[in-house]
């Protein structure tokens, strides 16, 4: 199955988070279902994992190629209001051909969406998140009477095969370079997304780390177009040296800021 079926490029909506009884038992559930489902598909039993995929998305989950997933975890579960739809954030680590690169594995953390239907937890896409992608969005050949997706020249190297040096190209920062003082304890840093679809902002852990300095983020999610802004604020009065990595999923695009504190 394509990646950005089984993973689709949807920003996470944050939804009300429940703390009854019944709450706490429905998200226990759905992370049970969610942990079968995607170990399924890291064992690669696509048939056993049918009857987890909602009606409405069946035909998608049959026709259409399934990723070679490496391993993943569950970040996150938002469950709605009424308890019956929730967004499963999951880190998974993808195998993915990349044209002049070989087969690379990406960690891509993506939203996933799951509905409660006939009393059981099931795996779905909306129509948005079947044409979405960090390429951009994927044309069908409706228009021809058919359903198949035309991929070819949306991207450096097309869907199918992306040129990962081209892509990575697209996504740039305007300086990699801090320099802080007493008197200019603030900088900011702008990354923008030249990539026709959304990608994701991670900030290395190991920035919280650094004593002294703080790391922040203004948005981790970039449309087509957007730039994000990380912005770095020197909270003590001594000298630092340190390096602060900006990941750019699902790409792994890792952008090295040398930060410097007088």
């Amino acid at each position: 199955m394509d990646r950005r079926l089984l993973f689709p490029a949807v920003a996470a909506t944050v939804w009300a988070q429940q703390t009854s009884p019944v709450a706490a038992e429905a998200e226990k559930a759905l992370r049970e279902r969610v942990q079968q489902f995607y170990q399924l598909q890291t064992d690669e039993k696509y048939r056993q994992a049918e009857s987890m995929v909602a009606d409405d998305t069946k035909d998608d989950y049959y026709v259409s190629r399934k990723p070679k997933i490496k391993g993943f975890t569950i970040e996150k579960i938002e469950m709605s209001p009424d308890l019956m739809a929730a967004k499963v954030l999951i880190k998974a680590r993808v195998l993915v051909l990349m044209m002049g690169a070989g087969a690379q594995v990406f960690e891509m953390p993506t939203p996933t969406t799951w509905k409660l239907e006939d009393g059981e937890w099931r795996w779905y896409i909306t129509a948005e998140a079947k044409v979405s992608t960090p390429f951009g969005k994927i044309n069908t050949n409706a228009d021809k009477g058919g359903t198949t997706p035309r991929t070819k020249g949306e991207a450096p190297g097309g869907v199918e095969h992306p040129d990962l040096g081209a892509l990575q190209g697209q996504i740039s920062i305007d300086t990699t370079s801090v320099e802080l003082t007493r008197n200019k304890r603030d900088q900011t840093v702008t990354i923008t997304n030249g990539l026709p679809g959304p990608l994701d902002l991670r900030v290395d852990p190991h920035a919280e780390k650094i004593a002294g300095l703080s790391v922040k983020a203004d948005k981790t999610h970039l449309e087509s177009g957007q730039a994000g802004m990380i912005q770095f604020h020197l909270t003590g009065d001594k000298k630092l040296s340190d390096m602060v990595e900006i990941i750019a999923y699902p790409l792994n695009k890792v952008f090295d800021i040398q930060v410097n504190a007088k």
